[in-house]
């Protein structure tokens, strides 16, 4: 599970860590973005992604309080995509 419970509700770092492949969409978004996983805390995923310019780099945070409100659907893979793994949000296809 992506998130594990405590007192407050934080980033399992144990299950997703710097380098693993990642597809996530904010709620808010019409599509979502895939990139790397650069950070991880317990508060926050920081993702690395190309944007459509693709001669930048740029990124986006995944913050544990909007997981568990279920502002985001994520998708992401610690093992070179040999397993994908799910977390929250509306069912939606993540090959873009």
């Amino acid at each position: 599970m992506l998130i594990k419970e405590t007192t407050n509700d934080v980033i399992d770092t144990k299950e997703i860590g710097r380098g693993s492949l990642i597809w996530a969409k904010h709620r808010s978004w019409k599509e979502g973005k895939s990139g790397i996983v650069e950070n991880v805390t317990e508060q926050k995923i920081i993702v690395r992604f190309l944007p459509s310019t693709q001669n930048i780099e740029n990124h986006f945070m995944i913050y544990a309080s909007e997981l568990v409100e279920d502002a985001w659907t994520v998708r992401y893979s610690s093992d070179g995509m040999e397993t994908v793994s799910s977390y929250g949000g509306e069912e939606e296809n993540g090959s873009e």
